[in-house]
Order: C-alpha cells, then structure tokens, then sequence
C-alpha cells in the first residue's frame, strides 16, 4: 500500500508541476527544486516601513543627491552575451501598461550603460505572471506578499554562477505611476530599475548611508530619482562586469 501511494505522489509531481514543491516567496537563497545543479535566490523588495505610532508625511524626491557607497555583489552574472526578456503589458496597471516597453528599456539602459558585456533584448510579450523555471525571463505584475512592491527570483548554476533564468513580479495591489513624481504612487521605472539590478547580481543595501542608492533595500513612493544610477551602483555593477 505504501508503495502504491509513493508512486501517486512521484507522477503527481512530474506529471502535475502544480503539485511540485513551490520556491518560497520569503527572501532567501534555496535549492530550485528538482535541479541539482542549480539555486533561486529571492529578493523581496519592500515598501519603506513606517514608524508605529506616526503619520507618513511624504515629499517627492525628484532630484539626485549622487552618492557614492559601492552596493555589494552577490556571487552570480549574467552570460556575456544578448540576454531577451519578454513582459506581459496585459497584467500592468493601466496607466503604464502602454509605456511599459519604454520603461524596461530605459530601466535595462541604464544597467547597459555602465558595462559592456551584457545587452537586454525584448521578446515576444508573454501572458505568464508567476515566476518559473521556463526560461523566459519575465517582467509582469502579479500577486506579492505583503507590502512587497516586486519580488525577483533569480536562478543560477551552482558550478558556474551564472544566471540561468530570472523573473521579476510587480505588486498588482499598489498603485503605480510613470515619470509623474507624485507623493501618492510609486514610480514603475524606479522600482523596475531596482529589480534589473538583481539579474545583474547586486544585492540589496539597507544602511543609512545607502538610502539615496537605486539598490537599496526599501522602495518610497516619488522615488523618481532612482531611475537613475549612483556612483555606487555604478562601483557596484562594473565589480561584475
């Protein structure tokens, strides 16, 4: 009987992917399931925290105080190489979904301009919305937990340190705006030129010191400015590349 049950759930899961363990959502390094020879890491990307007992009065941050603190790597790259990247306009909030392709572009040209061995391509637009190993590495907006404004989940050869596949998932639950620098929505290029980071094996910073760099850990609202990058990142990217 035993027997019989363990051979249900070995067809379940190669049959039935659904049934396969997920990657979990939480920010971690972990084992892709069902490959040996590769690991996911997962950045959760989150709005910033606010103090408890006190009312957020926000300010736009239009312009660019250009620090200088060199954001740390993670041990992985990109292939030298056209790396293609597909989006799924149809999930994106209205108000970008048409200027979508211009915000990834400038937000993968701003990683272009600072190295030579990596160029982004887009793809044909793709429907997928969850992350996957599938190889297409997706941009779309979908279901994040909490208050995560985007989760990227970048799966890499262990032997080589490269990335094998990436996808990166924007919170459908906030709300989203483009170039507008308004204190009620948070930036799509922005937060989506923080995201492209990761594919480029950045990390996230969360001292002080870091708060003005496009990596740090935490996302505002009126961020516009961080659709560029700093001295920093800059520092950081070409430590890789």
């Amino acid at each position: 009987m035993k027997k019989a049950i363990v051979g249900v759930a070995v067809f379940l899961l190669t049959a039935f992917p659904a049934f396969a363990r997920e990657v979990p959502e939480q920010a971690g390094d972990y084992p892709e399931p069902g490959r040996s020879d590769m690991r996911v890491r997962v950045f959760v990307y989150e709005q910033k925290p606010e103090r408890p007992g006190t009312a957020t009065v926000e300010s736009a941050v239009c312009s660019d105080p250009h620090v200088n603190d060199v954001v740390g790597v993670t041990g992985w790259k990109l292939p030298t190489g056209t790396w293609t990247y597909r989006l799924n306009p149809a999930s994106a909030p209205a108000g970008i979904r048409t200027s979508l392709g211009d915000v990834a572009s400038l937000g993968f040209g701003e990683w272009e301009a600072y190295q030579s061995a990596v160029d982004f391509a887009r793809g044909a637009d793709t429907s997928v919305k969850r992350q996957a190993l599938d190889f297409q590495n997706v941009i779309a907006w979908g279901k994040t937990p909490g208050n995560t404004l985007g989760v990227t989940y970048t799966r890499y050869y262990t032997a080589t340190h490269e990335v094998a596949d990436v996808d990166t998932i924007m919170n459908s639950r906030v709300k989203w705006s483009w170039n507008q620098c308004t204190t009620d929505s948070y930036d799509a290029q922005a937060i989506l030129t923080h995201e492209l980071g990761h594919w480029m094996g950045l990390d996230d910073e969360y001292t002080a010191s870091y708060v003005d760099n496009t990596m740090f850990g935490y996302g505002d609202r009126a961020e516009t400015k961080k659709d560029t990058l700093e001295a920093g990142d800059v520092a950081g990217v070409q430590v890789i590349y």
